[in-house]
């Protein structure tokens, strides 16, 4: 008896072997046929699953973006402080886990290479939304940090949107310098902390 295969699931497996394959060639550079012999299927068959080459690079980053989520759940609890919940979000090092991290890394960055020379605004619009997310997640945080007292702060939305800043400059200056994930992560992680560090209350 054949298998019933399932549709998201199928989805997804071809979604994610795209991985190497983006990250040697780049986006714009590679095609729908090299995409189906890279996931071993018909190019027909891609078709049934994603309208575009777009929607497999966004399926991606849905995929990632859920882990990281459910990670980052399964990390923080009641007992933290606000600024260790927003230290714990911005470590990405679960990639390892499931995926080569420095492939994210370089995939990463060539969505956003993408997203400069779109015409289209769907990246950019995508873009957004998923910084969207990093935005409600650091104002939650940082407003009980307000209310327990452990945050000093007369702008959160401009702190949230430096840490934002700070996250996009580093993917940028990871390209630029031929930089590592680990490296780039620590740089991360040690502006993050500085930033949090100038808001943070002093025990007199």
């Amino acid at each position: 008896m054949a298998r019933i295969i399932d549709k998201e699931e199928k989805r997804n497996e071809i979604a994610l072997s795209c991985i190497n394959l983006f990250c040697k060639k780049g986006i714009q550079q590679t095609s729908i046929e090299e995409i189906a012999k890279n996931a071993n299927v018909a190019k027909g068959t891609i078709y049934l699953y994603f309208k575009n080459k777009d929607e497999i690079i966004f399926t991606i980053w849905d995929i990632l973006t859920k882990q990281h989520e459910e990670s980052v759940n399964s990390r923080i609890n009641a007992q933290m402080s606000a600024k260790e919940k927003i230290l714990e979000y911005f470590n990405f090092n679960e990639c390892q886990e499931e995926f080569d991290k420095e492939q994210i890394l370089i995939l990463f960055q060539h969505f956003v290479s993408s997203m400069l020379i779109d015409k289209t605004s769907l990246y950019t619009a995508y873009f957004e939304s998923f910084f969207q997310k990093d935005y409600d997640f650091i104002t939650k945080y940082l407003y009980e940090g307000i209310q327990k007292g452990e945050f000093v702060i007369d702008d959160v939305e401009m702190l949230t949107n430096s840490i934002i800043m700070i996250l996009k400059g580093v993917l940028i200056k990871a390209k630029a310098s031929n930089m590592g994930f680990d490296e780039a992560q620590q740089i991360l992680t040690k502006h993050i902390i500085y930033l949090l560090n100038q808001c943070t209350r002093k025990v007199l």
